[in-house]
């Protein structure tokens, strides 16, 4: 009888943890969709654009021209963007620094005109409307 207790409990337990394995992929590919469509207007060096398009913890973070310089002073000297993959995407529900939410945090293998060794990290937050926004983007 005990056997059978615990081969239920393991059952559920692997039935939840595969629910939410679902539930993290699904959250990423909605991420991955809202990432690549802010990146094509960074890399149409619309980045005031981005910006309005982005998070609120990102827009309330910086003002739209220090945005604008920082991207211009990062972004420009390595010329178009050539190609961009994908090297992993980790979801988190607690960020060092950002307030509590749903997070998705995507590192790119980036290749531009000028340099072919950038690392691009992409963190997407779900707003509470549940859409979601870039609220964060680091490049080196």
């Amino acid at each position: 009888m005990a056997g059978r207790a615990t081969q239920r409990a393991l059952w559920l337990v692997l039935l939840i943890s595969s629910s939410a394995y679902a539930d993290e992929r699904e959250a990423v590919a909605a991420a991955r969709d809202s990432v690549d469509t802010w990146l094509e207007l960074i890399d149409a060096n619309q980045f005031s654009d981005s910006l309005e398009n982005a998070s609120p913890v990102l827009r309330k973070a910086i003002t739209d021209e220090n945005w604008n310089q920082s991207l211009r002073g990062s972004r420009s000297p390595l010329g178009p963007v050539q190609s961009r993959k994908l090297l992993g995407a980790k979801f988190a529900n607690d960020l060092p620094g950002a307030p509590p939410g749903d997070y998705v945090v995507f590192g790119f293998a980036s290749v531009f005109q000028e340099h072919d060794n950038i690392i691009e990290t992409v963190t997407a937050k779900k707003d509470d409307n549940g859409v979601w926004r870039v609220a964060g983007y680091f490049i080196r």
